[in-house]
C-alpha cells in the first residue's frame, strides 16, 4: 500500500477501533468526533463554494508546540477539499475584526503513517516535521490560526494580509482585487494663528483632500500625516492616521486634523505636513502610487512675548474713544529672561516704532491697529506695573491714538505688535495689557 493510500485509508478507518488517535486524544462520544453525531457533508455546495484560489500557510516544525511559518503564499490552484478530513487539526480563517471566515479539521504534519514487519499500519508523532495548510481564497481573510485538537494548542497563527495583496498586486484584474487609484488632491493649512509667541503653544488645523479615480469602488483608504518641524519648532505629534471608508469613485473626502506647536526661538520657523493615502484592505490594489502624496510648508512667525505697561503711571489705565480719540502712551518695558513670565530678555530700546500697531487683540493680529504717532521711539525709565518704581533699564514709550486701535467699550486689554532688530536680524514682538475703554 502507498503512503497516500495509507493514509487516505487512516482518515476512513472506524475511530471507535483503539480509542483516540493518540494518547490522551478525544474520545469519540465527544460532540465533533463521532462520525453518527456529525451531519451528511453537502459534497455539491462545498464544490460551489471552493476557490479556483486557495491561501497557503507553510510551517516548520521543532517539538509538537514549536511551530515557525516559514512562508504564506496565494496560489492559483483550487483548495482540496477537507470533508472527511481527520480531527487531528483544526484550522480557523478569520476576517480583520476576528470574525470566523470558515473553519475545517485537518491532517497534522508531524503526525506519520507506516507499515509494521508484520504490514500492519503504525503511526508516530515525529520530533520534527515540515508541512502546510490550504484554505480556499477569502479576500476579507486577515489571519489563520491552527490549533493541535488533541494538545489543545494553538500551534500557528499566520498573518494573511502581505500574501494577499502580493497576490492582488500582481493580478489586480482578478474578481477578488478591487482596482482603485486613490490620491491626495490637496493637503493644506486652514487654521493657524497669526504669530506664535515663543514658550507658548498653539493649534493649528491642517485639511487633507483624498479622492478614487477608479476604476473600482468604493475603497476603504488609510491617510497618514506626518509633520516635521525645522529649527526653533516643535509640533506635536509627529504624525496623524485617519480611515476613510469607502471612498467612492469620483468623491472627494476631507479628513482635519489637529497639531500643536510650539515656538522654541523667535524668527520666522516652517513647519512641512506630509499627507499620504494607501488602501487599506488586503485585497484592494492602487493603480496609480504616484499620486499618494503630497506636502505643504507652513511659515509660524515666532514672537518675542513683551511687558506693556498702558499710560504709565495711571491706575486704572484708561484710554478714551471720545472725539478724535486719546492719544495713549505705551512703555514697553526692557525686561530679563524670567521677569514678568517672560521666556526671553528683551531690550525695548531695539524696537522698530514705525511697525508698531497698538488696537484691539484681533485688529492689531490682523494687521490693523493704530500707528505711532511720533514715528519714532521715546527711550526712558518708564514705571513697572506696580505703577509706582524704575529700574535702571530704558524701557520704550510710545504714542497710539486709541481712536485708530479698533477697540470697543467691551475690550479689557489692548495690545501692541511689532518688530525689533538686533545684530541676530529682525524679529517680532507681541505683548498686551490691561485698559478700561472710556467711551
Amino acid at each position: 500500500m502507498t503512503p497516500n493510500r495509507r493514509r487516505l485509508a487512516w482518515w476512513l478507518l472506524p475511530l471507535a477501533v483503539g480509542g483516540a488517535l493518540w494518547a490522551g486524544g478525544p474520545a469519540l462520544s465527544e460532540p465533533g468526533n463521532d462520525p453518527a453525531l456529525e451531519p451528511i457533508p453537502d459534497f455539491v455546495a462545498d464544490a460551489a463554494a471552493d476557490e479556483t484560489k486557495s491561501i497557503v500557510v507553510r510551517v516548520a516544525f521543532n517539538g509538537r508546540p514549536n511551530a515557525t511559518v516559514t512562508d504564506v503564499e496565494v496560489v492559483d490552484e483550487r483548495a482540496p477539499s477537507h470533508l472527511g478530513a481527520p480531527p487531528l487539526s483544526k484550522v480557523d480563517v478569520l476576517g480583520e475584526t476576528g470574525d470566523l471566515i470558515q473553519t475545517f479539521h485537518d491532517w497534522h504534519p508531524m503526525w506519520e503513517l507506516g507499515e509494521d514487519v508484520a504490514g500492519g499500519e503504525t503511526r508516530r508523532l515525529n520530533p520534527q516535521a515540515k508541512g502546510r495548510w490550504i484554505a480556499p481564497f477569502d479576500r476579507d481573510a486577515t489571519t489563520i490560526v491552527v490549533t493541535d485538537i488533541a494538545a489543545e494548542d494553538e500551534i500557528v497563527r499566520a498573518d494573511l494580509t502581505d500574501a494577499i495583496h502580493e497576490f492582488c498586486l500582481a493580478h489586480p484584474d482578478d474578481e477578488d482585487c478591487l482596482r482603485a487609484d486613490l490620491a491626495v488632491e490637496a493637503v493644506g493649512v486652514t487654521t493657524a494663528p497669526p504669530i506664535g509667541l515663543v514658550g507658548q503653544e498653539a493649534t493649528i488645523a491642517v485639511t487633507t483632500v483624498v479622492t478614487n479615480n477608479g476604476p473600482d469602488g468604493p475603497a476603504d483608504a488609510g491617510l497618514t500625516t506626518t509633520a516635521v518641524a525645522g529649527p526653533g519648532l516643535t509640533v506635536t505629534p509627529a504624525s496623524q492616521t485617519a480611515t476613510l471608508t469607502g471612498v467612492a469613485v469620483g468623491a472627494d473626502v476631507t479628513d482635519t486634523d489637529q497639531w500643536t506647536v510650539r515656538c522654541d526661538a523667535p524668527g520666522l520657523r516652517t513647519v512641512t505636513f506630509t499627507s499620504t493615502v494607501a488602501t487599506v484592505h488586503a485585497a484592494d490594489v492602487d493603480l496609480v502610487p504616484g499620486n499618494n502624496t503630497r506636502s505643504t510648508t507652513h511659515t509660524v512667525d515666532c514672537a518675542v512675548p513683551v511687558t506693556v505697561n498702558i499710560k504709565p503711571g495711571g491706575d486704572p489705565n484708561s484710554i478714551n474713544l471720545g472725539a478724535g480719540g486719546d492719544t495713549v502712551p505705551l512703555a514697553v518695558l526692557t525686561t530679563a529672561a524670567g521677569e514678568y513670565g517672560n521666556p526671553l530678555a528683551f531690550d525695548a530700546t531695539t524696537i522698530v516704532a514705525t511697525t508698531a500697531r497698538f488696537g484691539d487683540r484681533a485688529v492689531v493680529l490682523g494687521g490693523g491697529g493704530g500707528a505711532e504717532t511720533h514715528g519714532r521711539r521715546h527711550d526712558e525709565r518708564s514705571y513697572e506695573l506696580d505703577e509706582r518704581t524704575r529700574d535702571a533699564d530704558l524701557d520704550a514709550v510710545l504714542h497710539f491714538r486709541a481712536s485708530e486701535g479698533g477697540f470697543t467699550p467691551d475690550d479689557t486689554e489692548g495690545c501692541l505688535v511689532g518688530t525689533f532688530t538686533t545684530a541676530a536680524g529682525s524679529f517680532s514682538f507681541f505683548g498686551c495689557g490691561p485698559v478700561r475703554i472710556v467711551p
